[in-house]
């Protein structure tokens, strides 16, 4: 029995692997600059996405197992179900729509929602939820400073060197090939951190002592497979609303989204620190746009941020209900 209800727990991770990756805007702006196709962009993203869940998801799924909250969500099937059911629910129909949302907040918020039925505790002090909320506050701003500084930096020394069509066509060139590094960079991240939401309920099942290291780190090559997956399915609607629809970008101004969202989501990860990879490159769009004094679709930018407030609530509102559905069909 206890096998059975462990392979059911592995599917319903794959599942909402899938979920995550159907939501992963990280190749938006290379896709907007028509620097690789949409085709191009999700076959590479799901071959990153399974190293980065690797290397680096184990970091953040402790988090998210040891000090978010006191409810032990690995020791009940029905609140791994609950809480899978839930993401996946967000993640897909935001995705249909080519909504780009945060799977950490849709984490976070089923959480709290169990939390809060099963009469547990939420950790608030800064060793638990005080540190995610600040990251969530602070890392969308630090995005938005550093890219619009990048960029205006980026455009003052341009504008002064460049001089003649091609002089900007190699200009372009040469941030096109920095843009490509720094994209596996962040994809290679942005696994490591998102595909921890997938597999921190069934992380603690495979840290067997004695076991191999290959078998502890099974879940992250089955979340980052599946990860990879939902990127290729449905995950290319995400891709062309987000490249195409909040800014005009250009090579240089698509290097500066993709390297400060890559390095605020890699030292958060290396870190432990779950982060909103959505709200920082969503952030780090809008201030490449004011840098390089593009026009931004803010009525875009408001829809997105709409659903970044409304997603923790309305997935710990999910988490309660799929969690009392699920009770009364096997209690």
């Amino acid at each position: 029995m206890a096998d059975l209800i462990l392979i059911i727990m592995v599917i319903a991770a794959i599942v909402l692997s899938f979920a995550i990756g159907t939501n992963d805007e990280t190749f938006a702006p290379v896709v907007g600059v028509k620097r690789l196709s949409v085709k191009t962009a999700v076959i590479l993203g799901a071959v990153v996405a399974v190293v980065g869940s690797f290397v680096l998801a184990p970091n953040v799924s402790d988090t998210l197992n040891n000090d978010v909250s006191t409810l032990q969500i690995s020791a009940e099937p029905l609140l791994i179900f609950a809480l899978f059911a839930s993401m996946a629910v967000c993640l897909i129909l935001a995705s249909v729509f080519g909504l780009p949302i945060s799977s950490t907040e849709a984490m976070i918020g089923s959480i709290i929602g169990l939390t809060l039925i099963s009469y547990e505790k939420m950790i608030w002090s800064w060793g638990g939820m005080g540190h995610i909320f600040f990251t969530w506050i602070f890392s969308p701003i630090l995005g938005f400073v550093s890219s619009l500084f990048l960029m205006k930096l980026t455009h003052k020394i341009l504008s002064k060197r460049i001089k003649g069509f091609r002089n900007l066509e190699t200009s372009n060139a040469i941030s096109g090939s920095f843009l490509l590094i720094m994209v596996v960079v962040a994809g290679f991240s942005r696994a490591g951190n998102d595909i921890s939401n997938a597999i921190a309920p069934i992380y603690p099942l495979f840290q067997e002592s004695g076991s191999s290291i290959f078998y502890q780190r099974l879940p992250m090559l089955i979340g980052g497979a599946g990860l990879g997956l939902g990127l290729i399915v449905i995950g290319w609607r995400v891709l062309k609303n987000l490249g195409n629809n909040v800014v005009e970008l250009t090579p240089e101004s698509a290097f500066i989204v993709q390297t400060t969202s890559a390095i605020i989501t890699l030292v958060a990860t290396i870190l432990g620190i779950p982060v909103s990879g959505t709200m920082i490159l969503v952030a780090s769009f809008i201030g490449a746009g004011y840098g390089s004094k593009k026009p931004v679709n803010l009525k875009s930018v408001r829809v997105i941020t709409l659903f970044i407030f409304l997603t923790p609530i309305f997935s710990g509102v999910c988490a309660i209900g799929f969690y009392y559905i699920l009770r009364g069909v096997f209690a």
